[in-house]
This record gives structure tokens, C-alpha cells and sequence, in this order.
């Protein structure tokens, strides 16, 4: 029972971003209050106990399913919440200015933050399920964040080509998370649309075929555009502003989670594993299953409850929230801390051949 209700610990950020909009809206210190359960969020992550191996958890999947459809619902609502909220901020003097400008700025963090540690998690888990419902659900929450071809890079590409040179989603040894996000945020993009035209037989001048209304990420950049567009009509040109923002955090988030899962691990050398090893408690249960990487790519299409745990890979000596972080605020560290580990990860290898 109690292992259970470890798996509600992923309501935590999505629900305190939902109070946090439905309560507002709120004056300066109220506002910056309402931060609080990320820096908890954080130092669990931080010092909270280690992930048991054996621990396991056999409700009947659709309690699983229902966590899904949960998440989901709680994403499409926060956005819609967010431009209602932003619709209704003040700015005649220079106490609403000041105001209103700490809300945005709360409002970025709070809601960019849930939408990438649970819009774009349950979106993975979505688009990977057989269902054609859970698919399309999937891509509507990667259309929340103006990332709906990541289905083609993850699924075509990174699934297909983990590790490799042609892998645009594995960092390489010595690289950056600034060079990293610079090579795949357009990279990704530019993967997907030249899948879709090998995949419809367009290799010159697609836009003189009647073919290119089948590219599905033309398709997923047109509705992503009228979301933009409807959000402007609606709530005015803020709220269309800072549904962009919340965007753009939220990829920075997956971004930076596929940085550090795979970093180093290109052509295989440093050992045979398929990613990076994460032992965190509240990574496990609040990112639903996401930290049990290397089961998951052993075989993408168990569910997120099913994925087995295992520790053959280099270890993070963090949980993903802080990794997330310190990938960001210093990078020289976390660089220097990674190469030695995967020098450990290699000679315990060897040791052990």
C-alpha cells in the first residue's frame, strides 16, 4: 500500500502549480511563496534515501493509467489556467509593474517547470503506448510545449540509433550543455522533417508535392501555430508570449535530462550500457518511472511501472532535479565529475572481465 501512494509523489509540482493559478492573482511575497514545494521537491532529491532495487508495485494497470490521464488533464488545464491568469494582471502603476512582473516570473518557473517534469514525461510515456488515443494525447501535450515532432526524433531516432554518431540526442565526452542545446534544439527539428520526407518519398522540392500535407511534423508545427494564433486572439499578446516561454523551459528541461542520461556514451566507449544509472527515491516516483532509463530502452515498449531497474551504467550521484540543475548552473563540475565516473564505470568493467 504504501509503495503505492509513492506514485502519487508526481502530482506534487503539476497540483501546486494548479493551486498556485487557481488562488491568484497574488501579490509579490505570496507569489515567490508558492515556489516552495520545488525547493522541497529539490532537497528530497538532494538527500532523500536511495531507490530499493526490489521495490515493486503490482496494482492492476489501470491504476497506472489513471496517473496518465491524471497528469495530462492537469497539463492542458495549467496552460489554459496560465493565460486566464496572465489575461488578468494590472499594469496602470508602478506597484502592479513590479507585481505583475514577479508573477510572470513565478508563473514561468512554476508552470515551464511542471510542464516538462510532467507534460513532457507523461508525453513520453504516451506516445510510446500502442493506443491510438494514448498516442494522439501524447502529441496534444508535446503541442503544449511546441514540441510535437519529438515523436519522430525519439521514436525513429534516438530509439533506433542510441549511442551512435547519428544519435543527435547523446552528448558527447567534452561536450557542453550549451553546445548540446545549440546542436539539438534546431537539430531535432531538422531530423524529424527530413524523416518525414524519406518516409513520404519527397527528395526534391516538397512543397510542389501534394504529399507534404501527410509530413506529420508540418502537421504538428500548423496546429502548434494556431494554438499561437488562438492565444493571442484570446488572452493578448502576453499570454501568447509566455505560453512560448513556458515552452522553451520546459524543452530546456527534457533537454538537459537527455544530456546527462547519455552523456559520454557515444560508440560504446566506455562500456557496454545504454545510459546513466539513477538511485534517487523521489526521481523514481515523481517522474514516473522516467530514472529507470536503461530498462527502458532495453525494451521501450513496457510500461512505466513495468520497466525494470537496473544499475549497469555509470552512476549520478543525484537525483534528476538536482542533476538538472547543476548540468545548467555549472557545467565545468559536472563535466569533471562525469568523465571520472565513467573512468570508474570502465576499469570495473574490465576488472570484472
Amino acid at each position: 500500500m504504501l509503495i503505492r501512494l509513492n506514485h502519487f509523489l508526481c502530482f506534487v509540482l503539476p497540483l501546486s502549480t494548479f493551486f498556485f493559478l487557481t488562488s491568484g492573482p497574488h501579490d509579490s511575497f505570496g507569489a515567490l511563496a508558492w515556489t516552495i514545494p520545488f525547493w522541497i521537491v529539490l532537497l528530497v532529491d538532494w538527500l532523500g534515501p536511495e531507490l530499493a532495487p526490489q521495490q515493486s508495485a503490482n496494482p492492476q494497470s489501470g491504476f497506472f493509467d489513471g496517473i496518465l490521464y491524471g497528469l495530462a488533464l492537469l497539463q492542458l488545464v495549467n496552460v489554459g489556467l496560465m493565460l486566464a491568469y496572465i489575461s488578468q494582471l494590472h499594469w496602470q502603476t508602478a506597484d502592479d509593474w513590479l507585481t505583475g512582473l514577479i508573477n510572470l516570473v513565478v508563473i514561468r518557473f512554476l508552470v515551464g517547470t511542471s510542464s516538462g517534469t510532467s507534460g513532457i514525461v507523461v508525453a513520453h510515456e504516451l506516445i510510446h503506448r500502442p493506443q491510438w488515443f494514448m498516442q494522439q494525447l501524447g502529441k496534444l501535450l508535446l503541442c503544449s510545449v511546441c514540441y510535437e515532432h519529438f515523436v519522430i526524433t525519439h521514436k525513429r531516432g534516438h530509439h533506433l540509433s542510441i549511442g551512435m554518431p547519428q544519435d543527435i540526442a547523446t552528448a558527447r565526452v567534452g561536450e557542453s550543455f550549451r553546445d548540446y542545446w545549440k546542436r539539438v534544439y534546431i537539430g531535432q527539428l531538422r531530423y524529424a522533417w527530413h524523416s518525414e520526407l524519406d518516409r513520404l518519398g519527397i527528395s526534391e522540392k516538397p512543397f510542389s508535392h501534394l504529399k507534404i500535407l501527410q509530413n506529420q511534423v508540418l502537421q504538428g508545427l500548423v496546429i502548434e501555430s494556431l494554438f499561437v494564433i488562438s492565444i493571442t486572439i484570446i488572452f493578448g499578446w502576453l499570454a501568447a508570449v509566455m505560453f512560448l516561454y513556458q515552452a522553451l523551459a520546459a524543452i530546456r528541461i527534457l533537454e538537459t535530462v537527455n544530456y546527462f542520461q547519455h552523456w559520454g556514451l557515444e560508440d560504446g566507449r566506455y562500456g557496454n550500457t545504454f545510459g546513466w544509472v539513477s538511485n534517487s527515491w523521489l526521481t523514481r516516483y515523481a517522474l514516473i518511472g522516467l530514472s529507470c532509463h536503461i530498462g527502458h530502452h532495453e525494451d521501450e515498449n513496457k510500461h512505466f511501472h513495468e520497466i525494470n531497474f537496473s544499475d549497469q551504467g555509470p552512476k549520478m550521484p543525484y537525483g534528476y532535479f538536482v542533476m538538472n540543475l547543476w548540468v545548467k548552473l555549472n557545467n565545468v563540475s559536472y563535466q569533471k565529475m562525469a568523465l571520472s565516473e565513467l573512468e570508474r564505470y570502465l576499469h570495473s568493467n574490465k576488472s570484472v572481465s
